[in-house]
């Protein structure tokens, strides 16, 4: 299982009531700053405990993810996500980078209501995959990624929750 694609998943969208405007852009992505607590991982595996935390400057959101050792890891796992928005394209990018010497670039169009769909190329596979997140309330969101573009089954499900 890609791990790029897997944690590239932490990214997400904002449920919008209706008649309001939904943020556009980088604004879109304000509703991850801070630190978060999540808990899931590859299905194959017992769900592992982690900590994310998301800051916005200067029209890029920065994510580091830390996954301490626990259950059959032989080691902790971390990864760094940028993430931007390319106005011209219409589109979100996003490159990862983690401790293993993996990486990814994932785009994602703009979206409305509350799911994202990113779809990324990592150097563990050199394969398309997809990961789907969905914002369930302001602090709250599921990713679910899959090992392709077509794959039905996910590989890796993860929920996180706001700590501050």
């Amino acid at each position: 299982m890609r791990k790029s694609l897997i944690l590239s998943a932490l990214v997400g969208v904002l449920a919008v009531p209706a008649g309001a405007q939904q943020p556009t852009g980088m604004e879109a992505m304000q509703y991850y700053v801070g630190n978060w607590s999540c808990v899931g991982g590859p299905l194959t595996m017992a769900p592992s405990k982690a900590t994310t935390t998301f800051v916005a400057e200067q029209g890029i959101l920065r994510q580091w993810v830390s996954v301490p050792k626990q259950g059959k890891m032989k080691a902790p796992y971390s990864i760094a996500f940028a993430i931007t928005y390319d106005s011209k394209k219409g589109r979100y990018l996003q490159t990862t980078l983690d401790n293993y010497g993996s990486w990814s670039v994932s785009v994602a169009k703009p979206w409305a209501g509350n799911t994202e769909v990113w779809t990324d190329v990592a150097n563990s596979d050199k394969k398309l995959g997809r990961s789907q997140l969905v914002r369930t309330d302001k602090d709250t969101f599921a990713v679910t990624g899959y090992d392709t573009l077509t794959a039905t089954r996910p590989g890796f499900k993860v929920t996180c929750k706001r700590s501050s």
